[in-house]
């Protein structure tokens, strides 16, 4: 959908009269602007995803005071920086008008400030909430934390996230990048950090957002680390048919174990992520070769570690695995079908431990459409399930490029009245009927012909804001609405 219609869409939700609590409440259902290939049914996948991120919330984290961690498995008092990183991602995506998780946020960050070394980067491994068991940070946390804080500033338009962002991320520049770009795997390794790279800790998704924040150092992110990083990507998929990334390999990017195992799943997602946000190509076309050995493998079966140049299976069938190699699928229109086949098979894995659950939330929140890129949407702004009135909410669609403009008003529109989860249409003759959602994407669509009242249910569609579309051979009208 182009600039104009996300305008008229903005202006339409910002008529009303309740304040949304978040500036983007899930679910988002975006469809990225056509980057990629998504879930068949985003809707349901929506409500998997909360049901999921509510057994996540109730088992993995774990608060005291003003501060709050990610449990390593439900139960432990065990925290990884990495976990810190999901959790503050999950916290800004999973937010909604019902609930906002900003506190939730608060604490968590609060926590990997409390465990921040002189580097200014929080220690990668800590017990009980206050005991650090290292004094080095790991990238892969810091890198995602990063994202997190400029995430929140959009979703809860607070400028100290905003500030906070900034810090870490020069924080990150100084001790866990080279001068030439290459990222380092955390700031204490010393030699061993120069020649020793895991690919998966960088994400090409998150450079353009680094330089919108650190803008003295912008063409270091968009420019020197990310080509140096993406050619470690691209050396360790070139090496082998199934062009899975590598675990560890050397500062070329040659391979170290052949193996794509825990550290190389977050490779696929971040790379899709980049794809979904920015329409990268580099990153496209590596998932396009993994996404061609993942076709082969029925979702079932799909199991770690996986021996790179044969594509030999392991034996852990769990979410990391199934939703890792799932997130390649979004480079091809041909592979939709196996896209959902695999989501299918991740919902039916159930509750798992801390790693595999959520990985499972953020690759589901992508391939859902549920991870937009907040600093380049449209909020939604003020909101409220009242009518708009007719000389600002008659439309003319062109269904060739998405334009929406706003003309004079028109007769004859068909009315329409919200009943619980039952819209009412009042229609002569035939009608097209669009639920559009607050970035522009349509996720449902009806064509109904009769005279009189038509009742269209929308259960099952998750809880939040809409836009209802409804066109027929005069006029075409928009209505916001609100779904408990």
């Amino acid at each position: 959908m182009n600039c104009l219609a996300k305008l008229g869409l903005a202006g339409l939700f910002a008529f009303g009269l309740a304040q949304a609590k978040v500036n983007f409440p899930f679910p988002q259902m975006s469809d990225y602007g056509g980057n990629a290939t998504l879930l068949s049914d985003k809707a349901k996948a929506s409500e998997e995803l909360k049901s999921q991120f509510a057994y996540w919330l109730k088992t993995m984290y774990n608060e005291e005071g003003d501060v709050a961690g990610v449990r390593s498995n439900p139960g432990s008092n065990e925290y990884f920086s990495e976990g810190v990183g999901y959790g503050m991602l999950l916290m800004v995506y999973f937010s909604d008008n019902t609930t906002s998780y900003q506190s939730q946020f608060d604490k968590i960050w609060n926590f990997y400030k409390k465990m921040m070394n002189e580097n200014g980067l929080m220690v990668w491994k800590v017990g009980n909430l206050n005991q650090a068991y290292d004094k080095g940070a790991a990238l892969d946390g810091d890198i995602d934390a990063a994202a997190a804080l400029v995430m929140a500033y959009y979703q809860f338009g607070d400028e100290k996230y905003k500030e906070d962002a900034k810090k870490l991320i020069q924080s990150m520049k100084k001790f866990e990048f080279e001068s030439n770009g290459l990222h380092l795997p955390g700031d204490k390794w010393g030699d061993a950090g120069y020649n020793r790279k895991n690919p998966g800790y960088f994400d090409p998704a998150y450079m353009p957002l680094f330089a919108l924040v650190d803008t003295e150092n912008a063409d270091f992110w968009n420019k020197t680390a990310y080509d140096a990083n993406m050619k470690l990507y691209e050396a360790s998929s070139a090496e082998v048919t199934t062009g899975l990334i590598d675990d560890w390999t050397d500062k070329n990017g040659k391979s170290e174990d052949d193996q794509y195992s825990y550290d190389a799943s977050r490779a696929p997602w971040r790379n899709a992520k980049a794809v979904c946000w920015h329409g990268d190509q580099r990153a496209l076309a590596l998932d396009k070769k993994m996404a061609e050995f993942v076709s082969t493998v029925s979702a079932s079966r799909m199991s770690g570690s996986v021996n790179r140049s044969s594509g030999g299976l392991g034996s852990d069938h769990n979410s990391t695995f199934v939703t890792s190699l799932m997130t390649a699928l979004i480079s091809d229109a041909k592979y939709q079908s196996k896209l959902d086949e695999y989501w299918k098979e991740a919902v039916a894995l159930g509750d798992e431990n801390y790693f595999n659950q959520s990985l499972k939330l953020l690759n589901g929140l992508l391939v859902s459409g549920n991870m937009p890129n907040l600093a380049a949407a449209t909020p939604a702004g003020p909101v409220s399930s009242s009518s708009v009135p007719a000389s600002s909410s008659s439309v003319e669609s062109s269904s060739s490029n998405g334009t929406i403009a706003l003309p004079t008003a028109v007769t004859n529109a068909p009315k329409m009245t919200l009943s619980g989860r039952t819209l009412q249409l009042e229609t002569d003759g035939k009608v097209h009927v669009d639920l559009i959602s607050v970035t522009g994407s349509v996720l449902k669509s009806f064509d109904k012909d009769a005279r009189g009242t038509v009742a269209i249910s929308l259960n099952g569609v998750p809880s939040g804001l809409y836009v209802v579309r409804v066109k027929n051979a005069n006029s075409a009208v928009l209505k916001k609405i609100k779904l408990d």
